[in-house]
Order: C-alpha cells, then structure tokens, then sequence
C-alpha cells in the first residue's frame, strides 16, 4: 500500500513538473509574440556578429555528453538533427538510432527519408570523435517535439527549436549562438522560429513568417556567411509548415532554404 502511494505521488508530481514546463514555454511564447507584433518591421536587424571562423575551436567539454531520448511525430520532422549531425561531422560524432511508437501506424514518405538519411553509417573519422547518442521514437505528439535526458525524472525540452538550443550549448564551442555578440536578436530569430510551428493559425503564422523575413532582409543567412542555428532553425520550421505558407515564402528566403540545404543535407 505504502508503495503504490509512493507511486501515485510520484505521478502527481511528474504532470505537475510536465505542466510547468507547458507554463513556462508558453509564457516564453506569448513574450515573443508580443515583440514581433509591437515591432516594425525594417530591413535585416541582425547586428554584425563574430563568424565561426573567429570563435577559436575548443575541446569540447565531455561532461555535458550524455545520452537522450527525442520523441517527434513523422508530421513534424526534426531536420535541425539532422543539420547538426552534419556541420559537426569533424568535431562531434550525433549517432541517432531511429524506433516507430505504437502510436504511429505508418511513417510519413519525409520521416522515412529523413530516417535514411540521420542513421547512415560512419566513416573512420566520427568513429575517432567524442560521440553523443540519441534515441528518436516517432510518437503521435503533434507539433511539440520533446527531449528527455534523464530517464528517472520526466521533464522534456519542449520543441524543436530548444532542444537546438540545448545542443549547442552542449556541442563545438564554435557552433555556440550564445557566445556571439548579438545572441538577444538570435533568440528572438530562434523564439519567431518556435512559434512558426507552433502556432495553428494561418495568419499568425504569416505574420511571424513575414517578421523573420524582415530580420533575414537581402542577407544570405540570419548568421552571414556561415551557416547559423538560426538559418537551421527557419529552416526547418518552414519545412514543416511549407504546405501552409508556401505563398509567403519571398525569394530571398527560398535562397536561405536551399544553400541550408545545400550544406547541411537538409
């Protein structure tokens, strides 16, 4: 008796943690909402900021290596791991093991590509780098893909766009967003990009995607030359609601879309 106590206890506790998560991430949203429908939109505002070549390459830190568990809809694939998988080929070695939920009958034709393409074998170099290991289950959880990385304590990252955020904190130091100078406008770029799958409704969505075009102006990419977390982020946030907001994509964005693609095998 006592232990099936402790048991329902302890499932009390977890869809309180799992509501707070929900809370906060939906305060998070509605704050950026609220700066991209206050703010004017104006030519590209992204800020001159220092270009991978000028972050000096460290070791990466092992502590922050461990293993995790990614569930996603085959609806909504997360193309941002594949593109890490790749731009870190000669630092960081992102093995991801591919599993189908009971919730999901069939794989979409774009979830069973995207397989394919993640889980392709390794060459001699990964094979000498320090490797992160990650489990994705195609589960039936709509838009809001979820990373848990502790098997004892469910509390996910909710959405795409943070587990991104996660992993480059966790990755090559040259890869980090938050050591740029203008990391205040790269997380409203990355938050504009959350809220582009996110939300439902057509004309929110846009609206933010008319914002992200304003911030991305005539430029390359949202991160210059290189290709950023930022330019990952849109892009696969438009792949996934391209059906809905093809129209709306202008020719400096397709360009953004394809050279992401082009290098990072998207």
């Amino acid at each position: 008796a006592e232990n099936e106590e402790l048991r329902k206890l302890a499932e009390r506790q977890q869809r309180v943690l799992q509501q707070l998560a929900a809370l906060k991430q939906d305060l998070l949203s509605l704050r950026t909402e609220l700066k991209l429908n206050n703010k004017p939109a104006t030519a590209s505002s992204v800020s001159p900021q220092k270009t991978k070549g000028q972050l000096k390459a460290e070791p990466i830190n092992l502590i922050y290596l461990q293993d995790f568990v990614i569930n996603a809809s085959p609806e909504h694939v997360p193309y941002s791991l594949l593109a890490l998988k790749n731009l870190w080929k000669d630092r960081l070695n992102l093995q991801v093991e591919c599993f189908t939920h009971s919730t999901v009958p069939k794989l979409s034709d774009e979830a069973v590509n995207f397989q394919k393409a993640i889980s392709s074998g390794s060459d001699a170099i990964a094979s000498q780098l320090p490797v992160i290991k990650v489990t994705l289950i195609w589960k039936n959880v709509g838009t809001y893909t979820e990373m848990i990385t502790s098997p004892t304590s469910y509390v996910p990252i909710c959405g795409e766009v943070n587990i991104l955020r996660y992993l480059s904190r966790c990755g090559p130091n040259e890869y980090n967003y938050e050591l740029l100078e203008n990391v205040v406008e790269v997380d409203s770029i990355l938050d504009a990009c959350y809220l582009l799958i996110n939300k439902q409704n057509i004309k929110q969505r846009q609206q933010i995607l008319r914002t992200l075009g304003a911030k991305l102006g005539k430029t390359i990419g949202f991160g210059g030359e290189d290709v950023s977390m930022c330019d990952i982020a849109f892009t696969s946030a438009v792949k996934q609601v391209q059906r809905t907001v093809s129209k709306d994509i202008n020719p400096n964005m397709a360009k953004c879309i394809a050279r992401v693609a082009t290098v990072v095998g998207m």
